[in-house]
């Protein structure tokens, strides 16, 4: 038990990807998820010496004009390339063509030719049966697109996947069955006009929490001022340190606008916690916007957030006991009245340290930016049990700090990534994606799409990435994301701590951080004066819309004299 702590312990040193895929309509699938191991340390670790700081002039971005050309094209089943035990069949209702495949299971595939007539985005539609549940892939010129499952049903029914970009020329679509058999009728390939329509908007946007201190009202109002114009960068750090964010600057000569962190440490009483908030202090002290995620530990067991190393069930927190008000010790009464489980209490202990933490941030006048039970729908975290294990956790978790703890300095983020899963417009300011797709250069406008069906007006940003998407594809797509985080350890870094080129080359990053679409710490608005106007004009609202004691004197004074003539009036007539 010791050796594992140690491990866990030893891990979170070094930040590693937290990457997967959205596929058909937000189902997801896993990509690879690895934890590097290092010595263990109990003293902070040495920060990395200065390298001579790259410098370099901004650059102007100018949107290209998409390239468009109306399509579609229906390929039957039948008529395509079919491997393994697969057949042509018609046994089925309501088939197109000539028939079907059928009995497409796991020994072998289907690929349908299309012939698209420009490079552009394109809807993908397969009209597939199965007489059992089963799960399947989509890849495109031997790219992977995604997952999707196929529900029992004797009726075909469509399965799709919007806004995936194709060049010009051959497209081949491959089918392929991971678990289970399918029927598959046809794929039409359509051209899209999603992406070349995109725009980012909001419709009085405010933040989910009504008593929302200054400084979250002045950050979410410059977010939501600058949506759809800028985009603001961001850096994941190792925790306790700053060595990814002074990487950046070494690499482009400019600080990213936001520092995000990771608050693991206290609820594992790590040293390297403690020096977590000193650096988020002084990362906001010297213009900075701070956000944080939180890698949660088992509650119980300690040994792991990953969910298959760890035997914690969340399902058995749940409760039907309005909780998320009540002190530690009404709490510990329920408990003891059996009223509620170990794992809710445990649960409950951990949001109130993390709380804690959080409101040290909010006694420094330092808004959040907060990110909690990060991709919970692809099953890689315990806190992704079950979706209505996670749904009652998100809001026990938001009542909890917002109306016990008094946490007004958070700014809400949602990223479970499947849209099943969305936890509600009440609770939840900014979605968000996490996107490991290495080398992959586009603006992933097909994501921001898919989030911004879910949740029409809220921010939406990109809170991970392994690579960075070129600022020139962002503006071509109008993916003008809210933000984007550049995830750390081996994602920007090396063995020799140099920059890790197989993810971004040295000309793309500097590019991303020097131009007039993406804005750097350099370039942020004195957020602190802003939270202070926003505090004095409140100020004069409330003395405006006071009542004026010297008028209503005077009206008082005016009616009691009126009031006195009539009497007189009345007693002369008599």
């Amino acid at each position: 038990m010791v050796q594992r702590k140690l491990a866990v312990l030893a891990a979170v040193l070094m930040l590693t990807g937290c990457g997967n895929r959205i596929g058909e309509n937000g189902d997801i699938s896993a990509s690879e998820h690895t934890v590097t191991k290092t010595e263990t340390t109990t003293t902070a670790p040495e920060e990395p010496p200065a390298e001579e700081v790259t410098t370099s002039s901004e650059a102007e971005i100018i949107p290209a004009e998409l390239p468009f050309e109306e399509f579609e094209q229906t390929v039957e089943a039948e008529d395509g390339e079919i491997t393994g035990n697969a057949v042509i069949a018609s046994e089925r209702e309501a088939f197109s063509g000539e028939g079907y495949v059928s009995a497409l299971d796991t020994d072998g595939g289907l690929v349908l030719t299309f012939n698209v007539p420009e490079a552009q985005y394109y809807n993908i539609f397969a009209a597939v049966a199965a007489e059992k549940k089963s799960s399947c892939s989509l890849g495109i010129n031997a790219s992977h697109i995604g997952d999707f499952e196929v529900a029992e049903d004797d009726k075909f029914s469509l399965v799709t996947f919007y806004n995936i970009y194709l060049e010009k020329g051959e497209a081949q679509l491959a089918l392929t069955v991971n678990s289970g058999t399918i029927d598959v009728d046809y794929a039409t390939v359509q051209s899209s006009t999603e992406v070349r329509d995109l725009q980012l908007t909001l419709d009085k946007p405010s933040l989910v929490n009504k008593n929302a201190d200054y400084n979250a009202q002045a950050l979410y109002q410059y977010l939501c001022d600058s949506y759809g114009k800028t985009i603001l960068t961001g850096q994941h750090d190792t925790v306790g340190t700053l060595t990814e964010t002074r990487k950046i600057y070494e690499l482009t000569g400019r600080y990213p606008a936001i520092r995000f962190g990771d608050l693991m440490p206290f609820t594992q009483d790590m040293i390297m916690g403690e020096n977590e908030l000193e650096y988020a202090e002084r990362y906001y002290s010297e213009g900075g916007i701070i956000s944080y995620m939180w890698h949660w530990i088992d509650p119980i067991g300690g040994l792991s957030y990953y969910a298959d190393e760890t035997d914690f069930d969340l399902s058995k927190a749940v409760t039907e006991e309005k909780i998320s008000e009540l002190s530690i010790e009404e709490l510990e009464k329920l408990h003891e009245e059996e009223k509620i489980s170990d794992e809710c209490l445990a649960i409950v202990k951990d949001i109130d340290k993390i709380s804690e933490k959080l409101g040290e941030l909010q006694e420094q006048g330092i808004a959040v930016i907060w990110r909690p039970l990060h991709e919970a729908s692809n099953g890689y975290f315990w806190w992704g049990h079950d979706v209505d294990s996670y749904k009652w956790l998100w809001q026990l978790l938001y009542e909890r700090q917002t109306n016990y703890h008094k946490l007004n300095n958070l700014i809400w983020v949602w990223s479970a990534q499947n849209a099943g899963w969305y936890v509600g417009d009440d609770s939840c300011d900014i979605v968000s994606v996490d996107i490991y797709d290495k080398g992959n250069l586009s603006g992933h406008a097909e994501r921001m799409l898919f989030l911004q069906k879910i949740a029409p007006n809220k921010l939406i940003a990109m809170s991970e990435c392994g690579t960075l998407p070129s600022i020139q594809s962002a503006a071509n797509e109008h993916t003008i994301w809210s933000y984007i985080g550049q995830w750390g350890g081996s994602f920007l870094l090396n063995d020799e701590a140099g920059l890790n080129t197989e993810y971004n080359s040295l000309e793309d990053l500097v590019l991303f951080y020097s131009n007039d679409l993406t804005v750097t710490r350099d370039e942020l608005p004195d957020l602190k004066a802003k939270a202070a106007e926003l505090e004095a004009a409140a100020k004069e609202n409330e003395v405006a819309s006071e009542p004026d004691d010297s008028s209503a004197a005077a009206d008082e004074s005016s009616s009691t004299d009126e009031s006195s003539e009539q009497e007189e009036s009345s007693e002369k007539e008599e």
